[in-house]
């Protein structure tokens, strides 16, 4: 290093110094990144699994779904399969608290439970009618993606002050949040299946109800009830 004594101006001792500072919280900075980005994205993998053990056990057969709907008889044993999906989601969450917020000890990251069933609207915008699940475009009705649907903060990232630079992201924001879903086709249970190719259900609020339907084809009471591969 040149060492200028008679001219202050240009005397350049402490530079390297300065260079050394400068690359060093540079570094730091860099791995502090780096090291958020993997843990965030090893948390977003255990969030699938929750997400996708949870619209398991809301797919499976041996429970009723919840009431109303034309193929959904009340659900009257009180074991829905929404429970069950409600109580996997929680128990798995609370094994892994850290990652998912799920006691309230977690400052960086928190999954949020959003929704269970039908989420074929979860999320969508610019879309009429949703009550009705009618696309503005077509008017056509979305078929229904049942499972589960959550949502994931990375409040780790909000957090974050990178030297010299300041914070990643503003206060207030919301730009690390993100959908997590699982779909899974849901089994019918017996008690769904049975009023699925009941007369009151097939006959009068299917058939009876198509386009050209003729009266003196049959009526309700010769209605024979034939399950495809039984129930």
């Amino acid at each position: 290093m040149k060492i200028n004594s008679h001219n202050p101006i240009l005397n350049q001792s402490g530079f390297l110094a300065a260079d050394f500072l400068f690359s060093f919280v540079l570094v730091i900075g860099c791995g502090i990144i780096i090291f958020a980005l993997t843990f965030s994205l090893a948390t977003v993998e255990i969030a699938q699994y929750i997400t996708w053990s949870a619209a398991r056990s809301y797919s499976a057969g041996n429970l009723c779904a919840p009431p109303g709907g034309v193929t959904s008889p009340p659900c009257t044993s009180g074991k829905s399969s929404t429970k069950a999906a409600d109580a996997k989601f929680k128990n798995l969450s609370l094994k892994f608290p850290l990652l998912t917020g799920a006691d309230g000890s977690s400052a960086w990251f928190q999954l949020t439970k959003k929704n269970v069933g039908d989420n074929a609207w979860a999320g969508l915008t610019g879309l009429t009618n949703p009550g009705n699940k009618t696309n503005g475009g077509s008017g056509e009705s979305r078929h229904p993606w049942t499972g589960v649907n959550a949502e994931l903060e990375w409040k780790l990232f909000k957090g974050i002050k990178i030297p010299f630079l300041g914070k990643i992201a503003t206060d207030g924001a919301d730009t690390f949040t993100f959908p997590i879903r699982a779909f899974l086709l849901r089994n019918p249970s017996q008690q769904e299946c049975l009023h699925f190719y009941s007369r009151d259900n097939r006959f009068i609020q299917g058939i009876k109800n198509l386009e050209g339907w003729n009266s003196g084809v049959g009526d309700a009471a010769s209605y024979v009830a034939i399950e495809d591969n039984g129930c």
